[in-house]
C-alpha cells in the first residue's frame, strides 16, 4: 500500500508539473557595462568630442530568450529595436556610436532569440537619465494558449536595465 501511495503521489506531482509548465519561459536582460579595450579601438570618429576617454563609452547588451511547448501558438514578438533614437533623444549629443543585433524567431520552432549589442557615449549621463530615455520603450510578446486565450506580456526596457561596475 505504501508503494502505491508513493507512486500515486509521484504521478500527481508529475502531472501538476506538466500542466503548470505550459507558460513560456521568457528571459530578458538589458545590461550596461564598461567598454573593453577591443571595443574602444573600434569607436573612432571622436573629433567632435572634448578630450574623449575610454571610460566615456559604455556597452549596452539586450538579450531576449523565449522557450515554450507546443501549447503556445501564434507567438508574436515585437522586440524593441530603436536603440539609436532612444539614446540620441536624451540631450543635444549624438550618444549612439555603433552596434548590431541578431534574431532567430521561426514560427516552426519552440523558441525565439533576439540580441543587440551597442556602444554609446555615456559622458555626463546618469543612470536615471539613461533609464528615462527608455521609459516608453518596450518589448511585447503575444501568444494564444491551449484554452485559445490570447496572452499579452509587455516588458519595459527602463525597468530591465542593470548597471555593471566592472
Amino acid at each position: 500500500m505504501k508503494k502505491f501511495s508513493l507512486l500515486f503521489t509521484g504521478l500527481f506531482f508529475l502531472l501538476l508539473t506538466a500542466c503548470s509548465n505550459e507558460e513560456p519561459s521568457i528571459e530578458i536582460e538589458v545590461k550596461v557595462s564598461s567598454i573593453s579595450d577591443e571595443e574602444y579601438s573600434k569607436v573612432g570618429a571622436t573629433q567632435d568630442l572634448i578630450d574623449p576617454k575610454q571610460e566615456d563609452f559604455k556597452v549596452l547588451e539586450y538579450t531576449f530568450n523565449m522557450k515554450h511547448t507546443n501549447a503556445v501558438i501564434n507567438r508574436h514578438i515585437e522586440s524593441f529595436e530603436d536603440w539609436r533614437n532612444a539614446l540620441n533623444s536624451i540631450d543635444e549629443i549624438d550618444r549612439y556610436w555603433y552596434g548590431g543585433g541578431s534574431s532567430r524567431d521561426n514560427e516552426s520552432e519552440n523558441f525565439s532569440e533576439y540580441q543587440t549589442k551597442l556602444v554609446y557615449y555615456a559622458k555626463g549621463l546618469s543612470e536615471e537619465e539613461l533609464k528615462e530615455a527608455f521609459s516608453n520603450s518596450k518589448t511585447t510578446v503575444t501568444w494564444v494558449d491551449k484554452e485559445n486565450e490570447q496572452i499579452i506580456k509587455q516588458y519595459k526596457i527602463a525597468d530591465l536595465i542593470e548597471f555593471s561596475n566592472e
